[in-house]
C-alpha cells in the first residue's frame, strides 16, 4: 500500500485544489527511502482535452520531491490534414507539461506507485516517442503516448473506442478499470522479470 501521508503530500504537491478526480494504484514491490510515481493524466481546456504523463519521485530521507511531466503535441499548431490520415514524419514533439501549465489543469488522473525499474523504463518509452517525431490523430497522438507509457508499466491498457477516444474520456476509463480491478497488472512478479 502507498503510505497515506506520502500519497497525500505527493498529490497536493503536484495538483492544486480544483475540480479533479484522482485514482491510485500501487504496483510497487519494494519500499525504500524513495517512492516512485507515474501519473497518467488529462486536462480540460478544449473540446477533447489533452493527455500526458507525470513522473514523480518522493525522497523521504531528504524530504524532497521531484516532478517531470511530458505530453505529445503536433509540432506546428497549424491544421495539418495529413496528420488526420497518417503519421507525418517530423510532425510530433514531446513537450514539457510543467511549462505548458497542463499539470495545474489536471481534471482526471490515475496515480500509479511503481518500483524504480518500472519508473525508469516508462521514462525511456516517453523519450523514444520524442525521437520519432511523428503525430497522427488516433494513431500517434497524446492518448497513444499515454497508452505506451501505461503499457511499459505492464498495465492492461484499454483500447480506444467511440466512448473513450478523447483524452479525458480515456483517462476516466483507466480510472474505472483501476477501481474495478480490470486494469490489473499484466506481468509476472518482479522476481520473474
Amino acid at each position: 500500500m502507498v503510505p497515506l501521508k506520502a500519497l497525500i503530500a505527493f498529490v497536493f504537491a503536484l495538483f492544486p485544489l480544483s475540480a479533479q478526480v484522482l485514482t491510485t494504484l500501487d504496483l510497487s514491490a519494494t519500499h525504500g527511502r524513495k517512492a516512485y510515481y507515474v501519473v497518467l493524466a488529462s486536462r480540460g481546456g478544449s473540446s477533447t482535452g489533452h493527455a500526458f504523463v507525470v513522473w514523480g519521485i518522493e525522497d523521504d530521507r531528504r524530504k524532497m520531491s521531484s516532478v517531470e511531466a511530458l505530453g505529445l503535441y503536433p509540432e506546428n499548431d497549424a491544421s495539418n490534414c495529413a496528420a488526420l490520415i497518417h503519421a507525418v514524419s517530423g510532425s510530433g514533439r514531446v513537450m514539457d507539461e510543467m511549462l505548458n501549465h497542463s499539470v495545474q489543469g489536471i481534471t482526471y488522473a490515475l496515480i500509479v506507485k511503481v518500483d524504480e525499474r518500472d519508473f525508469k523504463r516508462s521514462k525511456r518509452v516517453a523519450r523514444e516517442w520524442d525521437c520519432k517525431h511523428e503525430f497522427s490523430l488516433l494513431g500517434r497522438d497524446c492518448v497513444e503516448f499515454l497508452r505506451a507509457v501505461g503499457d511499459s508499466l505492464h498495465l492492461k491498457m484499454p483500447g480506444r473506442s467511440l466512448t473513450r477516444w478523447t483524452p479525458q474520456a480515456y483517462v476516466r476509463a483507466l480510472q474505472a478499470r483501476a477501481a474495478d480491478g480490470t486494469l490489473a497488472v499484466d506481468w509476472q512478479p518482479a522476481t520473474a522479470r
